[in-house]
């Protein structure tokens, strides 16, 4: 038998999952203000030449922002595949697969986005020795 607990016929929530929706709720909330600073930017960038943009990107608040905003868009991003691959993938080894590439693409995408936001914003190549083109 179940020890699950029902009100009105309905199970009642065990408290999975309320920290990740919060957080999801938090990052969202975050993104509103990011996404209208996105697209403020990437209007005032439009037809801006490289020296130009290299400036932009030059400027802490500028460099500070985008960084943020990958952080942030990778994290809610990443909880809403972690939602969908729990909610669809019913074997648990694929489950818990997909659910470490989710993560690891995430966290790869993240950490490349940053390290090139500082890279521009101190004003280095854009990318690191020996992947010149």
């Amino acid at each position: 038998m179940s020890a699950h607990r029902y009100r009105k016929g309905v199970k009642v929530s065990e408290r999975h999952g309320a920290r990740e929706w919060t957080t999801e709720r938090i990052a969202l909330v975050a993104l509103l203000p990011l996404s209208l600073w996105v697209a403020a930017s990437g209007f005032a960038l439009a037809g801006a030449d490289h020296e130009a943009t290299l400036a932009w990107f030059g400027q802490p608040l500028n460099a500070v922002l985008s960084a943020a905003t990958i952080m942030i868009f990778c994290l809610y991003a990443s909880l809403a595949w972690k939602v969908i691959i729990e909610d669809y993938i019913h074997r648990t080894s694929s489950k818990t697969a997909l659910m470490a590439l989710s993560n690891l693409t995430f966290l790869v995408l993240t950490a490349t986005a940053v390290f090139f936001i500082v890279r521009l914003h101190l004003g280095s190549a854009p990318l690191p020795a020996g992947f010149g083109i």
